[in-house]
């Protein structure tokens, strides 16, 4: 009985440890990421503190074969906070937010369109590059430096807004466009860091113009 009772203890043993696997995997992922968000606690005591921020520096829209298009230059400054997450693996979400209204006497403007465009970059430790992906239209490219990467994400070439067809000509339309960091998208504790920290509230002012200016 006792050689029985043994064997079972085994066979209840090794269960036991093969439930256990994926929740230390588990508890070692949020391990990482609470350590990591402990880590940025520390920097904004360092010297020379990098604040980061978004700006749009121009922008464009032009009508080609009834249907209007964007292009816009915008700049990308990471904050040290934001530095860090990329550099510790952790993908950042970028949204160019785009909307379109039209002019109303009397009245709020009323919104036509609301566009969203949506970037992940995310540094790969191992080939030392860094990936920025369209979630929009799934394409990606790989970049030598950060900086390369940035400079690209800023500049938007030709993006379809509108069909004309669909707008009043005797109406005015205007435009206007801003880039955000997503905090949503983090990982749970450092979204939750993120809240109470400056330094990934990235955002850019909105910027506006009339369309087909």
């Amino acid at each position: 009985m006792a050689r029985d009772m043994q064997a079972k203890t085994c066979r209840l043993g090794k269960h036991s440890s093969s439930l256990g696997r994926p929740f230390n995997r588990l508890l070692m992922r949020f391990s990482r990421t609470g350590l990591l968000a402990c880590c940025l606690l520390l920097l904004p005591l360092a010297a020379q503190s990098q604040v980061g921020g978004f700006e749009v520096r121009s922008t464009d829209t032009f009508l080609e074969n009834g249907v209007y298009y964007v292009t816009a230059l915008l700049d990308y400054n990471l904050s040290d906070e934001a530095l860090e997450a990329l550099n510790s693996g952790v993908a950042l979400t970028f949204e160019l937010q785009i909307e379109l209204t039209r002019k109303r006497r009397l009245w709020f403007d009323l919104e036509i369109a609301n566009l969203v465009q949506t970037y992940e970059l995310q540094y790969h430790a191992l080939s030392g590059r860094y990936i920025v992906k369209n979630l929009n239209s799934g394409g990606q490219n790989t970049f030598a430096t950060l900086f390369s990467a940035l400079s690209t994400m800023g500049r938007v070439m030709d993006l379809p807004i509108i069909d004309a067809a669909l707008l009043d000509p005797d109406a005015t339309y205007n435009v206007r466009i801003r880039a955000v960091l997503d905090q949503d998208r983090l990982p749970g504790p450092l979204r939750l860091f993120a809240l109470w920290q400056d330094g990934f509230k990235l955002e850019s002012d909105w910027y506006g113009w009339s369309l087909g200016e």
